[in-house]
């Protein structure tokens, strides 16, 4: 996070625990401690109730991913209420520029290889998006996220200006050799996970080429493929 000030990798700003032992924490039902993080809705507050409603989220993961809760038995060792909150389905197209799709991907291929490297599965891309029209409750834009400048963290407009979207990469937390992971019956490797993640990202953010048509598969600067095709 020093050496790349432009990872999208979600910061954490400080650790809550408690210092003493605690029932809930003995039976389970309560956690230990807290991670706080940054807030890509910041801002959001500072607008009118009516605008709030507006902003929309996404915690996007990769639905060919094999998921235990779904996928076991057809899903049927589990409520639907469990199943409806596994993915979040994003019910549009992220429209921005070929520089800018560029900019995310060539970001997520470097973020996402840390974690390939350090046996991570299971994340996800948090998107936020709001009107564009939106203002501060003191008729000002919409604040941005303080600390380091980064497009993608602050807002990038669409294409129509239209929407402004923020991204970044949340619950990176599992190895896939951790007690818990494993608990979990993640089967996926790392490698699979992060092809499959970066192919989910390539397809809901379109582009169009000189014709103003949709356009396809986008490199990033590495040279590197963000679809495994």
């Amino acid at each position: 996070m020093e050496l790349n000030e432009n990872s999208l990798l979600v910061r954490i700003t400080d650790l809550l625990y408690a210092p003493s032992p605690s029932i809930g924490t003995a039976l389970g039902t309560a956690p230990s401690h807290h991670m706080v993080m940054e807030n890509l809705l910041y801002g959001k507050s500072d607008c009118s109730t009516d605008d709030q409603k507006k902003w929309e989220t996404y915690d996007l993961k990769p639905n060919t991913y094999f998921y235990p809760e779904r996928d076991v038995m057809g899903g049927k060792l589990a409520p639907e209420s469990v199943k409806e909150r596994l993915i979040d389905e994003f019910p549009d197209k992220i429209r921005v520029t070929i520089e800018e799709k560029e900019e995310l991907v060539s970001q997520l291929t470097r973020d996402t290889k840390i974690l390939q490297d350090a046996n991570a599965v299971d994340y996800s891309l948090f998107v936020v998006r709001y009107p564009a029209s939106l203002s501060s409750v003191e008729g000002g834009k919409v604040p941005v996220p303080p600390g380091r400048p980064s497009s993608w963290r602050n807002g990038t407009v669409s294409r129509d200006e239209k929407w402004i979207y923020r991204a970044i990469l949340l619950d990176f937390f599992w190895a896939k050799d951790s007690l818990q992971a494993q608990a979990m019956s993640i089967t996926t490797t790392t490698d699979e996970y992060r092809q499959r993640f970066l192919k989910m990202v390539d397809d809901i953010v379109e582009v169009v080429d000189s014709a103003g048509r949709p356009a396809g598969e986008v490199r990033n600067t590495a040279g590197e493929a963000s679809d495994d095709s």
